[in-house]
């Protein structure tokens, strides 16, 4: 039996037998998986998985049909119908028949690389013609590569992400066969044995280290890449490698504390001690660990299941390790739809609620206009609409086209923003929550029906008419207070005061025309400068200080239309994260979401 789906193709290859090699390109919407391979035999027989059920049942039919007919090679797209959704999502496959000598020395040198656990890229060029390439760390190769293949495939082994590249000259699938991710395990007890038997199973390669040889054996671990036993854990750990990759798990009473602290001097995805709360306690306390390095420490180990025997708790505690490896939330898949927000708007007072909401779990898809005139854009998720893609801290949205692209983008860990004005997508997300944060000063068309939660930033909403909730957004003593019944304060029109300013730090137009400026946002200007213009006519500061905002350039804008911020606060102003008022409204959105669905 195969564990791998290279494993078989390297078999069948050698024994010179025909077989299909099937793999998802790419895929869009909902989809059981984003990745995955399998290959065909002649008599049915089939080695991995590219996502069971009917699309499974179909890739292996039109495979046989393929080795019937002696077809080289065929493109697929199979649409998924899920809950009652037609076309809620699509898989795009390529199957390749696998009958001449060049591809039969491919696998079997593929196969090569994976028994010595070597980081490699498989690249299925699909045109100009069909090939079988590969890039080996160290620089070893297979096929006739050429620079572009190499470069992407040395960004891809960088990266450890797969990637699809389709250009009008170049087509290519490169993936990782070789699980990037690892495991060392400190400690041969029965809970480290039975972790090391299921990341068998799960592809993930072990380390294990010990002081003592009768807990560090080939019979005890038979599947380990490496047993390291040594007088001391210094110099056990020394003969082991760890990376960003890797997750530690210490099982072992004897020593867990001097091998968190040698650990957690490493770089390491995780590390996980086996023990109570008290003992967590104590640890923490004796490693006084600074903040970024406390978030890598996991102590109680795994996740709550209930776990009792050292077979549950090893399934408890490698889907934990698969949750961080993964950056998901580790939450039931069930429960997914009700942790999906749609948010309208992408400013910065959205994109504060948008990343405390992505931080807590939920799943946030943004409406935004097609040109949005936010000025703040280095803190505005709006401003990928120009530019397809924005990060703030540390939260990377993306601008996709269609709604079956902004659920692949949530799979992949962005936010995606969706040109969708009128909100016309609703229906078909069908979110569980709806944010109005355009910051209109009045309502653009929400109702209170759209979700079963509707929650509104501001003035010009009506709390139990037109939404459920309303959030306070002028600043004072009652910034952040969620109203449930009434409209927030009105808008005065007069900004906040900083250091003694507060109408001079916003700019406006005189006159309509087209937006230009040559500054950026984050410098320092003074009283009387050129900063803009608008039309022929300049656009002058008012006060020295930093720009915190300015309008994009080429929007066209009409009299007295908002352009720029300028923060007196110069050197020290912050244009870089989040403000203190976003995070406050940002909260009060998170408490009346939270608060809703722990009460249905």
């Amino acid at each position: 039996m195969e564990y791998t789906v290279i494993e078989a193709a390297s078999r069948l290859s050698r024994e010179q037998k025909p077989f299909i090699y099937t793999v998802i390109l790419k895929t869009e919407g909902s989809a059981s998986r984003n990745n995955g391979s399998m290959v065909v035999e002649t008599d049915g027989t089939f080695h991995g998985t590219i996502g069971g059920g009917e699309l499974e049942a179909y890739a292996l039919s039109q495979a046989l049909g393929m080795l019937a007919s002696g077809q080289k090679q065929r493109h697929l797209s199979f649409s998924i119908d899920q809950g009652g959704v037609q076309a809620a999502g699509t898989v795009y496959l390529y199957l390749l028949s696998c009958t001449l000598e060049e591809e039969r020395t491919a696998f079997i040198r593929l196969r090569q690389w994976e028994e010595a656990e070597l980081d490699h890229v498989l690249g299925l060029q699909l045109q100009p013609h069909s090939a079988i390439l590969g890039l080996c760390e160290g620089g070893a190769t297979i096929g006739d590569v050429h620079p572009r293949f190499l470069e992407t495939a040395k960004k891809v082994l960088e990266e450890k992400k797969p990637v699809f590249l389709d250009t009008p000259a170049w087509t290519c699938h490169l993936s990782l066969p070789v699980n990037h991710h690892s495991l060392l395990l400190v400690g041969g007890g029965h809970v480290n044995q039975a972790i090391a038997q299921l990341a068998h199973f799960a592809g993930l390669p072990v380390q294990v280290v010990e002081t003592r040889e009768a807990f560090a054996t080939k019979e005890l671990f038979p599947h380990a890449r490496t047993i390291v036993v040594q007088p001391t854990l210094k110099e056990a750990f020394s003969q082991v490698s760890t990376n960003c990759h890797t997750a530690c798990i210490i099982a072992s009473h004897a020593f867990d504390q001097e091998a968190a602290h040698d650990l957690l001097a490493r770089t390491i995805a995780y590390l996980g001690v086996l023990g109570s709360r008290h003992k967590a306690k104590i640890l923490h306390e004796k490693l006084n660990l600074p903040p970024e390095t406390r978030e890598t420490l996991f102590c109680p180990i795994g996740l709550d299941l209930g776990s009792e025997t050292p077979q549950e708790i090893a399934i408890s505690v490698l889907s934990e390790v698969m949750k961080v490896f993964n950056k998901r939330s580790g939450s039931s898949l069930r429960s997914q739809a009700s942790r999906l927000v749609v948010v309208r708007g992408g400013g910065d007072l959205a994109t504060g609620v948008i990343i405390r909401l992505h931080r807590a779990g939920y799943r946030v898809i943004v409406l935004e206009i097609d040109k949005p005139s936010v000025i703040r854009r280095t803190v505005s998720f709006a401003e990928a609409m120009f530019s397809g893609e924005i990060t703030v801290e540390g939260v990377t949205a993306k601008r996709v086209e269609s709604v079956k692209q902004a659920f692949s983008a949530l799979e992949d860990g962005f936010v995606p923003i969706l040109c969708d004005p009128s909100g016309a997508t609703l229906g078909e997300i069908n979110p569980i929550c709806i944010v109005d944060a355009i910051i209109a000063k009045r309502n653009l068309g929400t109702r209170i029906t759209d979700a079963p939660l509707v929650i509104a930033l501001g003035p010009g909403f009506d709390a139990g008419v037109d939404c459920d909730a309303v959030i306070e957004t002028k600043r004072g003593h009652s910034l952040g207070r969620i109203i449930r019944k009434g409209s927030a304060l009105p808008n005065s029109g007069i900004p906040g005061i900083i250091e003694g300013f507060g109408e001079e730090r916003v700019l406006h137009s005189t006159t309509s025309g087209v937006f230009s400026s040559t500054c950026a946002i984050g410098d320092l200007v003074t009283k009387g400068q050129v900063i803009a213009k608008v039309g022929e006519e300049d656009v002058i500061a008012t006060i020295d200080g930093k720009l915190r905002g300015l309008l994009h350039n080429g929007l066209s804008v009409p009299p007295k239309f908002k352009i720029a911020d300028i923060d007196p606060r110069s050197e020290q102003a912050d244009h870089t994260t989040i403000s203190e008022k976003a995070m406050a409204i940002a909260g009060s959105v998170l408490e009346v979401l939270d608060g809703f669905l722990h009460n249905c």
